[in-house]
């Protein structure tokens, strides 16, 4: 079968920092994380590899809802591992429910609701280099009412120099019944991440000091640094047993400031619709969807 489902407790009782430390096991997944950090080349079946750290050729969704842009592309940093019930991983053409773009395959981060989460969560990591990770989170229940808030941070100063991280990340959702067969959710993220880039070594600098920053990067002080303010609602109806339409917006507020060789600052609004329909049953099931971004 070509596809996954990873339990969020197969992770939480260990570090649970990068995507690695997530989906490592999951079979046909291959992430290699940069820096110690949490961009990184992620591949399904090889579909989605490239050189660069920024993710395209597969789909990462939260709750069914598309994190890529509208030109394909994904940041690592837009997800919480720690902020999921499970991952679901959907293999080569298990994917195509998501869309046609979809070909390498698709992750989706199925987020804890307020019926499903524990009323508060407390956690902190330490370790070597600076390492602190912390996340404070509740849920609840009130009448027809539920929610779930999540706060992450993550900060470390790495082996190499010029390495230090910083990710700040808000994750919420608050869902309402208003009937046995139709219920609505919002979903609200923010991210700030701040990532210093050290860069590639020669050999030569490699074995002179391994914690060396490239001397270029240093003095163009290169990192990646954005903003993210993510909201997305949907309205699921099932009209028959067997049958649910799900309509869902969303809108992707970004802020990219990206100095390299040049200093990149990119501004981005990006909105989409999903309409689907699903029909399941003994045999199977039949899925007709439209998806429309820009």
């Amino acid at each position: 079968v070509a596809t996954a489902v990873v339990e969020a407790e197969t992770y939480r009782d260990r570090r649970a920092s990068t995507l690695p430390d997530a989906l490592g096991y999951a079979p046909g997944v291959f992430v290699q994380p940069r820096f110690g950090a949490e961009e990184a080349r992620l591949s399904i079946r090889g579909s989605g590899i490239q050189r660069t750290f920024h993710g395209r050729g597969l789909e990462l969704l939260q709750d069914g809802v598309p994190l890529n842009l509208a030109d394909g592309g994904f940041d690592f940093q837009a997800v919480e591992p720690l902020a999921a019930q499970y991952i679901e991983v959907y293999r080569g053409a298990n994917a195509l429910e998501y869309g046609a773009a979809s070909l390498g395959g698709a992750i989706n981060f199925v987020s804890p609701t307020g019926y499903d989460a524990p009323a508060l969560t407390a956690r902190a990591e330490t370790g070597g280099f600076g390492y602190r990770r912390t996340q404070l989170a509740g849920a609840g229940v009130h009448g027809a009412l539920d929610g779930y808030l999540s706060a992450t941070s993550l900060t470390q100063d790495g082996f190499r120099d010029h390495a230090r991280q910083e990710n700040y990340r808000l994750f919420g959702n608050l869902g309402v019944r208003f009937s046995p067969d139709l219920e609505g959710r919002v979903y609200v993220t923010h991210v700030d991440t701040r990532s210093q880039l050290p860069g590639s070594l020669t050999r030569a600098q490699f074995r002179r000091r391994a914690s060396a920053a490239a001397p270029g990067n240093v003095a163009l002080d290169q990192r990646r640094d954005f903003l993210l303010t993510r909201v997305a609602a949907r309205v699921a109806w099932q009209p028959a047993a067997g049958h649910a339409v799900h309509l869902t917006t969303w809108y992707a507020d970004k802020a990219l400031d990206h100095p390299i060789f040049q200093v990149l600052r990119q501004d981005t609004h990006d909105y989409g619709a999903d309409l689907r329909w699903r029909a399941s049953g003994r045999r199977g099931a039949l899925i007709l969807g439209l998806t429309a971004s820009a």
